[in-house]
């Protein structure tokens, strides 16, 4: 049997032990930390150690396609002791470590699945991940990555951290979509957007622009500090040419020339062809899409900032629908925002 299946096995024999020592998470207290943060706990933290190394260039990574480096995710180090004073109550804790020698990360692993299955684990030489919720707040997750040695633990690690990185993001996208809501939907949006088949949430402070008309909304929130923007736009699909990101880069340069600019004559929108732009072919609900980041910048004035946008093939009406949004914020960091506008822009449903 391979690793992986060796793996699995050991997470099904386990995961009943677990699942018993969960709590009525009614009785917890409410978790703590921030939206794309993770606390990771190790037996002892330590910048110059291997697996610290490894760890911290996975979850550390740079978000990418902003105007200047932001991480990923805001990622807490902690050791057990740490953790235990401090982080219990976090919402996302990552356990990474091995049961090569008794620590008190291994004796916390003890008590969280058994010492005899710690002893089985060892002297298999397994390693196994497990997920957990609500074990000392709620909501919680909680998600334990451990080894019988640290040479397999490293072994590991690379898948283990990518799919981690994956899980994270999504859970945390959940959550930034339902903080878009709290104060309520633009219903008369949402209205007009469903009369065409545009099956989409709009948050109540995100308003519709004049230009806005048949198959082209353009909306916007405005604060002292920050402009969003999101454009809507759909056209039928006819040929396969228009699946390639060359299309959609044209199509957004378009967008910008007739519908963005300032109070700068003859300013206008075009994406910022001097860095690198992101294309991914992705699922998007359930449809084909083509996911796209880089940078947008202002001719002829000195305004930019970051985008992001889905051409989404809708099957049941024969078309492809454009969704892009982009912020202007100089002076805050753009991930959060961005990760708002992916929030919003991933509600959209293109099989209702």
């Amino acid at each position: 049997m391979n690793r992986s299946g060796k793996l699995f096995l050991f997470l099904l024999t386990i995961t009943g032990v677990v699942s018993c020592k969960q709590v009525d998470s009614t009785n917890l207290p409410y978790s703590i930390g921030t939206v794309d943060e993770m606390v990771v706990v190790l037996n002892s933290v330590d910048s110059t150690d291997t697996l610290f190394r490894v760890i911290d260039e996975y979850l550390g990574a740079s978000y990418g396609y902003t105007p200047q480096p932001e991480r990923r995710f805001n990622v807490i180090y902690a050791d057990m002791a740490t953790y235990q004073n401090t982080f219990e109550r976090h919402r996302n804790l990552v356990f990474i470590g091995d049961l090569e020698q008794p620590t008190a990360f291994s004796r916390f692993i003890g008590e969280l699945v058994g010492e005899d299955r710690v002893a089985k684990l060892k002297q298999a030489g397994n390693s196994f991940y497990l997920p957990l919720e609500n074990m000392w707040s709620h909501p919680q997750y909680v998600e334990a990555i451990v080894a019988a040695d640290r040479d397999l633990l490293l072994a590991d690690l690379d898948n283990i951290l990518t799919g981690l990185l994956q899980r994270v993001s999504d859970r945390e996208l959940n959550k930034i979509r339902s903080n878009q809501y709290v104060a309520g939907h633009n219903l008369q949006v949402e209205e007009a957007l469903a009369d065409a088949g545009i099956n989409l949430q709009v948050p109540a402070d995100f308003k519709a622009l004049s230009v806005s008309k048949e198959n082209f909304w353009f909306l916007r929130k405005s604060t002292i500090d920050m402009t969003a923007s999101i454009m809507i736009y759909w056209e039928p699909y006819s040929d396969s040419a228009q699946l390639k990101p060359e299309y959609v880069l044209h199509l957004r340069d378009s967008l910008g020339l007739t519908y963005e600019s300032s109070k700068v004559a003859n300013s206008f929108m075009q994406t910022e062809y001097r860095v690198a732009q992101l294309h991914e072919q992705i699922d998007f609900n359930g449809a084909y899409a083509l996911r796209s980041r880089g940078l947008w910048r202002l001719v002829n004035d000195f305004m930019g900032g970051p985008y992001i946008n889905f051409w989404v093939y809708d099957e049941q009406h024969n078309r492809m629908v454009y969704l892009d949004g982009y912020v202007y914020a100089p002076d805050m960091r753009k991930r959060p925002l961005v990760r708002q506008l992916e929030a919003i822009l991933t509600s959209y449903d293109p099989v209702p």
